[in-house]
């Protein structure tokens, strides 16, 4: 009776073993929900191809494409410091927060960290911070800022 219970409950899964003999096992009929024409081919395994080393152009390609594509965008979206962080914060414990995150990351110099965080704390140095490089960026700063610049550039681009 055992065995008849197995063999049932081979049927309802299906299972993938890899090379190095992982095997996963997933329930036949959510896969066939949801993929059907996978599950076919699964069960079947008639439509095996082995792919070599085709992640790797993939990898380069889309790197490649990462790159120039950002290469037009201002580097405060694409590499903000830690000044741009700060000019989000509302309480000086939140700036030195990030400071002390960014010095851990190695993101931020000792003598930078030490600077800034001498200036947070004296009387409103997070108030001055903030006025000195240009004011509080409120939710939506880049979108508003950015915004009519690409329009203005994609609008040239066309023309």
């Amino acid at each position: 009776m055992e065995k008849n219970h197995k063999e049932k409950e081979a049927i309802k899964k299906v299972s993938i073993e890899d090379k190095d003999g992982l095997k996963i096992s997933y329930d036949k009929s959510e896969l066939k929900e949801y993929v059907p024409h996978l599950i076919k081919e699964i069960s079947k395994n008639e439509k095996s191809i082995k792919i070599d080393s085709v992640r790797m152009e993939i990898e380069r390609n889309y790197e490649s494409n990462n790159q120039n594509s950002r290469s037009h965008y201002p580097d405060e979206l694409v590499n903000p410091g830690a000044i741009d962080f700060i000019r989000r914060c509302a309480k000086t414990e939140e700036a030195l927060t990030i400071l002390d995150y960014l010095l851990e990351r190695k993101e931020l110099s000792r003598s930078d960290y030490k600077s800034l965080k001498s200036q947070l704390m004296q009387e409103d140095g997070l108030k001055k911070i903030i006025n000195k490089y240009g004011g509080f960026k409120k939710p939506g700063y880049y979108e508003r800022k950015y915004r009519t610049s690409t329009r203005e550039k994609t609008r040239s681009d066309k023309n």
